[in-house]
This record gives structure tokens, sequence and C-alpha cells, in this order.
């Protein structure tokens, strides 16, 4: 039975295709793979479930295809401990299968990691927000993308600012996503500093746009991947996509 309580976080958005899941799966593969933390995903993203489902298609992969058996043979030996569990969940019954599943894990978990619904539309979903202790939120430039999640992280830092002390949350962080090198230095300088005069700071690594973020196991499994519940990033793809960065920046957020 754990007695140690683990770090809630949430790599959350208002805005449907801004890659939520996606750096959910890539920061719990790289904290639990490569810097060795205890983690666990809960899915409550229903009814995609889509790091839930990536899951069974990668284990079903790897049953059938000599390649990836090979490579988790190898990986497997060395790591000394299983795959990070992902637990699916309805929106509003996230918080009370994380419990039930922590209360009975003879494994000690220093982070659950929870992938919630791009839309708050129920009280419980709020409510699971605030029952977080951060929450880390992808921007990008483009103005819809702007519209649409500068309100959520105002409200949100808000709220925590007016209950210091009463709420589990403890901070909102937004981070630049997709950045493909075209956007202008102003463009950047002008947001950063319109979004730090309300308190709110910008994390300083930005994720550059790459088709390898959905560099999911082949099918016929001879190449790299980047994308997986059960791998971390192969080191060729890693380079240039700051997630090495990006998780270090996290770590020390967390102040693990």
């Amino acid at each position: 039975m754990s007695n140690k309580k683990p770090l809630y976080i949430s790599i959350c958005t208002q805005k449907g295709g801004a890659g939520k899941s996606v750096f959910t799966t890539l920061v719990a593969s790289y904290l639990h793979y490569v810097k060795g933390y205890n983690v666990a995903v809960v899915d409550c993203d229903y009814p995609q479930w889509s790091i839930y489902k990536m899951r069974q298609r990668e284990a079903e992969q790897i049953e059938k295809n000599s390649f990836y058996q090979k490579k988790a043979e190898s990986f497997f030996s060395k790591l000394n401990k299983p795959t990070y569990p992902i637990v699916p969940s309805q929106p509003e019954d996230g918080l009370g299968k994380a419990r039930d599943f922590l209360a009975h894990e003879e494994e000690q978990y220093d982070i659950v990691l929870f992938d919630l619904p791009g839309t708050v539309n129920n009280e419980s979903v709020v409510e699971t927000f605030f029952s977080m202790d951060y929450l880390f939120v992808p921007i990008m430039t483009s103005r819809i993308n702007m519209e649409s999640t500068l309100p959520f992280i105002i409200s949100v830092n808000e709220t925590i600012t007016m209950n210091q002390g009463n709420m589990k949350l403890k901070s909102i962080h937004p981070f630049w996503n997709r950045i493909t090198g075209r956007e202008k230095k102003e463009l950047f300088e002008y947001y950063e500093q319109a979004i730090s005069e309300l308190g709110i700071n910008i994390m300083a690594t930005r994720i550059p746009q790459s088709v390898r973020y959905d560099k999911e196991q082949a099918i016929e499994g001879n190449d790299y991947l980047f994308l997986s519940t059960i791998f971390p990033p192969d080191k060729p793809l890693l380079k240039g996509s700051n997630l090495d960065l990006f998780v270090e920046e996290i770590i020390k957020i967390l102040e693990l």
C-alpha cells in the first residue's frame, strides 16, 4: 500500500487538435523510461481514450512483430520495471479512479498524468482541473488559438490567485507549441510581455512543428519511433525535438 502522494499534473487545453494527448504520452514516457520516475496515466478523454487505445495497439503489434519483440526484450531487461499503467475513465470519474488505483497499488508513484477532455462542460471536469497540482497548456501564436486558449489560462490563474493556499492547484504553465521558425520574434515578445503582466510566465522551451510528434510504431516495425506508451523516443528523433528540454523544465517546476 502506498503512503506517498504523487503529484497530479495535466497537459490540457480548450482548443481541439492542440496535441494534449500526444504531449501527455511523450511526457509520461520520458519521465518513466528515461528519467526513472514512476508514472501512471489516467485517460479521461472519453470516448476517444486515445492513450489507452494506443497502448492496446502497441501491445498487439509487439505480439505479432519480431522487431518490436526484440526491442521490448532488450529495453525492459535493462529498465528493470514494467510499462506505466494507463487507467481509462469517464471524465467525471477521473479523480475517483486515480484514488482507487493508487490505493490498491504496491508501487509508489511520483506522478499521475491526467488526459482531460478538451471542453469544460460539466462541474466535475472543472473540479478535476482544480484538483491537479500543476497544469501545462500548449499555445500557438495564431490569433484563433490565442483567442480560445488565453481566456482559459487567465481564468484558471485568477482562480489560483484568489484562492491562494486554499486549493490544490499551484500554478498554470503555458508553453509554445508547433513553432515553424516563420513567426516573428516581435510576436513572441508581444505575447510574452502581455501574459507576464497578468502574472503568468510562459515556459522557456519552445516545441518546433515536426512530423516526428505523430511518429508511432510502424506496422512493418523496423523504423525509429518517437510517440509511444511502451518505449521512450529513439535518440535520432529526440535530437532537435526539444522534448528533453521540455521535460527537464517540467521537472524543475514540479521540484522533483
